[in-house]
């Protein structure tokens, strides 16, 4: 294993402690009349996940030119940086800035095995926007168990120490057979399951929806990202040079 593996899985393993695996979605509390029609996440505890945006520093990057206090990267999760997932391989979207052609990494390690699961690097053009990564199909997520993933872009190969870099978590639930069944009743209306989804506190499934139906649908992919703190990306686009070859497509309408 390389050292800067072995460096990765130092900071996992310093931060697995503050972890709580969850093994089922609690019930929330219904929201107020006003916000019944408008999608919405509803407030998640703090698990002691690392900021889920990087900003420029004192230290200024090889390879993202930013002004002091801009956001560097941003990883689209709640606001505690811990997103919640049914799915065996999720989507997890990355916001990056401008950039001068470089190559990005990213590595899943589950945290209670120790274990670097998955890792892959890829190119990145210069636009700024939404990077979309999925799981391929042959790396599936254990049900209860925690994960955490870095992405970093490349900055300069010789020395990865000037890696900009971002981390988050992620962890597979289950959902109540009721909400298996309000979903596969809404199999025609996507929109109502990604509403569905956000109310349990089910943020993969709700974001990759409502990114589906973007198009159709902005004002929804709007209000979720605002419900999070997160509207500031709602209008950056998703950078298709930036999809891992070969992972699956969220089928709209059912998991």
């Amino acid at each position: 294993m390389s050292l800067r593996l072995i460096k990765i899985l130092a900071v996992v393993l310093s931060t697995v402690g503050l972890m709580l695996p969850v093994w089922t979605v609690p019930s929330r509390a219904q929201s107020s009349p006003r916000l019944q029609n408008k999608i919405y996440f509803p407030p998640a505890p703090d698990r002691g996940a690392p900021p889920r945006t990087v900003g420029a520093g004192s230290r200024r990057s090889s390879c993202i030119s930013s002004n002091e206090g801009e956001i560097l990267l941003a990883a689209l999760m709640p606001s505690n940086n811990v997103g919640t997932t049914i799915a065996p391989n999720p989507t997890i979207y990355v916001y990056i800035p401008e950039l001068r052609n470089k190559q990005a990494e990213f590595i899943l390690v589950e945290t209670q095995e120790e274990k670097v699961v998955y890792q892959t690097t890829f190119p990145l053009s210069k636009s700024s926007g939404i990077v979309k990564l999925n799981l391929p199909p042959t790396v599936e997520l254990k049900p209860g168990n925690n994960y955490q993933w870095y992405f970093g872009v490349i900055c300069n190969p010789n020395n990865r120490e000037e890696d900009e870099r971002i981390t988050g978590w992620i962890e597979r639930n289950s959902i109540s057979p009721e909400l298996q069944m309000k979903i596969e009743q809404a199999q025609q209306q996507p929109l109502e399951q990604a509403k569905l989804y956000a109310k349990a506190g089910i943020w993969n499934e709700a974001l990759t929806i409502l990114e589906q139906l973007r198009s159709k649908e902005p004002t929804a992919w709007a209000e979720l990202l605002n419900s999070v703190g997160l509207g500031e990306f709602a209008q950056n686009p998703i950078l298709d040079c930036c999809q891992v070859n070969g992972s699956p497509q969220l089928e709209i309408g059912g998991l």
